[in-house]
């Protein structure tokens, strides 16, 4: 059986599916959900050093609002008899809006930081410290900074929980992907603290809005360091109690399979912790997988995808997608899980020391169930 590759980077901008027909559709969504006390009450206000800019208010006495504690998160472990009749599925579709014509298929480049700007001019002084970056980057850095409301890059955001900030994908109405080893876990997995996600964040702006997870599906947690066995499960489904994808669209999903190994074909999304703070998306293109890994639970296989490219703390839970000919939408075969180390390297072709992707059989199961279950 032949299997269709997707397209190589460098011929995304001539084979990729345009959508439909341009529309401007505008859709209600709700951009804040606060508690308040007896008493307390909110204005919607102009502020007053800009009429464009509205507030909302709430009038307070001297110790402030009152503070309301952020329960737990329902966490639902998918088990063998749950994900049976998706057992098969390899294939999962995506969504792009009617305001799209045609999808982008490379980010816009954002503006330099300042820290950026000093970064280049050591860079060319000679005083860039190569064993100091927090995560694996193999040679050269490949990254850039972006800032792109189109789809389909408006679809990544970032998720963040009590234990951090990590990024998360659009991966149906209301379903959000992420790496199950952001979730900040109770002991024993059967619930998860507070998470929310933002989609198309860039320097603390939120222009869908902040959306609260309501429920997690997940295989495994996973808690503390991670062997191959997690990392092959290591992506959980995040619940919101708002369609937003119906408004911003969603990629779809592809198992990976092995012919595809060293292609030029991936892009990698994430919100990198040392570029920009972590307050901007981060864009790697013309990137490849270079092993497959297959491990098994709950009757499910999980696979661990081992490459080269650079990745570092943040962009954990980020998207590794693809395009294929004539698709308006990329499919997702992997979810960024674990980090090699944390030096600059040259790829060595082992796959001790790589960078990994959680995918498989198991992450389009997964995605199904959640489909079905909470449409």
């Amino acid at each position: 059986m032949t299997v269709q590759s997707p397209i190589l980077a460098k011929d995304l901008h001539a084979r990729v599916g345009r959508a439909g027909q341009l529309a401007n559709v505008q859709t209600f969504l709700p951009m804040a959900t606060l508690t308040l006390a007896k008493g307390e009450r909110l204005t919607l206000e102009r502020d007053r050093s800009d009429d464009n800019l509205m507030r909302v208010c709430c009038e307070v006495g001297p110790n402030g609002m009152e503070q309301h504690s952020r329960k737990d998160i329902e966490a639902i472990r998918v088990d063998e008899e749950m994900a049976k009749r998706f057992a098969d599925v390899r294939e999962i579709k995506g969504f792009v809006p009617d305001d799209v014509e045609r999808p982008s298929v490379n980010p816009k480049k954002a503006e330099r930081t300042r820290a950026q700007k000093y970064l280049d001019i050591d860079k060319a002084e000679g005083k860039e410290k190569r064993d100091d970056r927090g995560a694996t980057i193999f040679g050269t850095d490949d990254r850039y900074l972006f800032n792109d409301r189109s789809f389909p890059w408006r679809t990544t955001g970032v998720i963040r929980t009590a234990g951090g900030a990590c990024t998360g994908t659009m991966i149906g109405p209301r379903l959000v992907l992420t790496a199950s080893h952001c979730i900040n876990w109770s002991s024993d997995g059967s619930s998860a603290g507070w998470i929310t996600f933002t989609p198309g964040s860039f320097d603390g702006d939120a222009p869908w809005g902040t959306y609260s997870a309501q429920r997690i599906i997940y295989w495994q947690p996973a808690i503390g360091l991670l062997s191959d066995q997690e990392t092959a499960f290591d992506y959980v489904i995040l619940v919101l109690g708002e369609p937003l994808g119906n408004t911003i669209g969603y990629p779809g999903y592809r198992t990976y399979d092995d012919d595809w190994n060293d292609g030029r074909f991936w892009q990698i999304i994430g919100y990198p912790g040392e570029l920009a703070s972590g307050q901007r998306p981060g864009f790697q293109g013309d990137a490849s997988i270079t092993s497959v890994q297959n491990h098994n639970t709950s009757g499910q296989t999980g696979a661990v995808l081992g490459h080269f490219n650079d990745i570092t703390p943040g962009q954990s839970g980020g998207p590794c997608w693809g395009w294929w000919d004539g698709e308006p939408w990329p499919r997702v075969v992997g979810v960024v899980s674990t980090i090699g180390s944390t030096a600059v390297q040259a790829p060595h072709g082992s796959t001790n020391g790589d960078n990994e992707f959680g995918g498989g059989p198991a992450l389009s199961a997964l995605i199904s169930w959640a489909r079905s279950t909470y449409p």
